[in-house]
């Protein structure tokens, strides 16, 4: 069985961080029958986020800016994995990918990559690349991904020599093995208690439509409005207790946020 992944490279050029990515591509073929596809943000059509919140508020398909975000998004749904690469630039992802990150917030809000698999691979001259990885997987983590632990490396402006390059194939090597285990892993992983609380205090709120139309609709034709979490999984007694016990209480603050907006548009 054929596993698709998309790198999508967030470099502006083709330097370290795709030889790294390619070194990944690479080790993860030699492990099983993996159909490979680059997206290169540089030479994409993707327009500034201008913050309108349309995506949010109606449907991504509001969007007012004409560009390739819907076929990088669609080619992201189809794919069983997806690889954010980026080199560190100022402490963060470059503006190629921070902007693709953006143009997807309503991700955030109606999440949709379950049972996908995900990993980073970040590269750094001498500093950053930890909170890069934590970053990028925080937020794979709130879209729904099985997030895998990321690739970081350490290059150089200058050509690396034999040493490095064994280097950095070995740990690409790892990286490989473990995404290739996540890809081919058909179980999805349990949810934490934090995760539990986060999806029931969440969904509190949608219950009573206290948010946006479009999320509101989104949960119920998830059937999320009545589940235990986004995908069936075996909750302890624990979780679910307090699951419960946090979503009467979010339920409570979203009801009298719902009515102090409603006095609000009356007076």
């Amino acid at each position: 069985m054929s596993r698709k992944v998309i790198a999508i490279i967030g470099s502006p050029r083709k330097g370290r961080t795709f030889e790294a990515v390619g070194m990944f591509e690479k080790r993860l073929k030699e492990l099983g029958n993996i159909d490979f596809e680059y997206v290169f943000l540089k030479d994409v059509s993707l327009k500034e986020c201008r913050g309108c919140g349309l995506c949010l508020e109606k449907g991504e398909e509001f969007c007012p800016l004409e560009d390739n975000r819907a076929d990088i998004f669609a080619r992201m749904m189809k794919a069983d994995g997806v690889i954010f690469a980026t080199p560190v630039y100022s402490l963060q992802v470059t503006a190629l990918l921070k902007n693709l990150l953006d143009r997807l917030a309503y991700v955030f809000h109606r999440p949709c990559f379950f049972h996908k698999s995900f990993m980073a691979v970040v590269t750094q001259g001498i500093y950053g690349v930890e909170g890069v990885l934590k970053y990028l997987d925080e937020v794979a983590h709130f879209w729904g991904f099985k997030v895998c632990p990321g690739l970081g490396l350490t290059v150089f402006w200058e050509k690396p020599s034999a040493a490095d390059l064994k280097k950095i194939d070995d740990e690409a090597e790892k990286a490989a093995k473990r995404f290739y285990d996540s890809l081919t892993r058909n179980s999805d992983p349990v949810p934490s208690l934090k995760e539990v609380i986060m999806f029931r205090s969440v969904r509190a709120f949608h219950s009573i439509a206290a948010g946006f139309p479009r999320d509101h609709q989104y949960y119920r034709e998830q059937g999320w409005l009545d589940s235990d979490y986004y995908y069936e999984t075996r909750l302890g007694w624990h979780k679910k207790l307090a699951g419960r016990w946090v979503e009467r209480q979010a339920l409570k603050q979203a009801m009298r946020d719902k009515m102090k907006l409603v006095e609000s548009r009356l007076s």
